[in-house]
């Protein structure tokens, strides 16, 4: 014991660094087990929406365009921090697979969803680039959105 006293005592900013690192990793997993959130692989995604569920992709419109998920639909998340999701009301009770690119903004807009009273939302773990290792299959092009729509107008 007297050699660990001596220890933190010496390396006090490391000590710090490693009961920082510590803390975080109890509260992800702290925030993961009480989340109304799940994590889906890229097989268990494609199962939920197949039973009458949608991909929600999030990412920006450009990213989106250069390959997404086929079938999935495009919002923004500054569109949902908004509350502008009544593209998604048929929804409510279906299950929704949140896509970003590596799944940490996904988790956001699935917890905002859920708040927002939708049942079943999840998020693709690892996001697309999970989908593109698992081999899955992408399509290419702009989204078909009434945003994108009025914004193509413009």
């Amino acid at each position: 014991m007297d050699q660990f006293i001596q220890f933190v005592t010496e390396h006090y900013i490391l000590s710090t660094l490693w009961l920082v690192v510590f803390f975080m990793l109890v509260t992800d997993i702290v925030k993961n087990r009480f989340s109304n959130v799940t994590l889906l692989n890229p097989q268990n995604a494609t199962i939920a929406t197949n039973r009458g569920g949608v991909f929600l992709d999030i990412r920006s419109e450009e990213e989106y365009a250069q390959g997404h998920i086929y079938g999935s639909r495009w919002l923004t998340l500054q569109k949902i921090r908004e509350g502008d999701i009544k593209a998604l009301d048929k929804f409510k009770d279906a299950p929704i697979v949140t896509v970003c690119n590596y799944g940490n903004t996904a988790r956001t807009a699935a917890a905002l969803l859920a708040k927002a009273g939708f049942n079943k939302v999840s998020v693709l773990q690892g996001g697309l680039q999970a989908w593109k290792s698992a081999n899955m299959p992408l399509s290419k092009g702009a989204p078909t959105s009434g945003a994108a729509k009025a914004k193509k107008k413009k």
